[in-house]
């Protein structure tokens, strides 16, 4: 019997005031990355790897609370100007993935798509996420919990606004 049941993706858009290399670049430079990533209030930053197809970044991300997480993200496109492709995961202090630390059931591998277009002298940027192999319940619980995402991809998006605006 075939598995019939259709994964959740969540979507979101924003325009950037922003040429659309400038907004690739804030994505595929690590350093621009560190600039504006993660949600609001929070610091991120790159401990090893880099912005490649093929390749895998680390990152450290400590919260305005001081709450640490680590995340792990695995390249498999990266065309400039207008396409990444990347799974993203939680991962420990030395890289390698974990549960999620605020879900008892979340999925492991969250596939991020970020496509871009000119758009009247900016940039339309959408972002789909993905769950990875996940099982029904850890997609029941991504998609019960979208209206969420779009607040915390918004208070990042709003820091890329500033960081770009900069």
């Amino acid at each position: 019997m075939t598995d019939a049941r259709t994964v959740p993706v969540f979507m979101i858009q924003r325009r950037f005031a922003a040429p659309i290399e400038r907004v690739f670049d804030a994505w595929a430079d690590p350093v621009q990355m560190e600039k504006w990533s993660g949600p609001t209030g929070s610091q991120v930053t790159v401990l090893r790897g880099g912005i490649a197809a093929g390749e895998t970044l680390h990152a450290r991300s400590v919260s305005a609370e001081g709450q640490e997480m680590h995340t792990l993200v695995r390249y498999h496109e990266v065309s400039r100007p207008d396409r990444l492709v990347y799974d993203q995961s939680f991962a420990d202090a030395e890289g390698a993935i974990v549960k999620a630390p605020f879900f008892d059931v979340w999925p492991r591998v969250m596939r991020t798509e970020v496509d871009l277009a000119e758009d009247e002298g900016g940039t339309r940027l959408t972002l789909r996420w993905t769950p990875v192999d996940a099982t029904p319940d850890e997609e029941a619980m991504f998609a019960s919990v979208m209206e969420s995402m779009t607040g915390g991809w918004s208070g990042s998006f709003d820091k890329l606004d500033a960081f770009l605006a900069g």
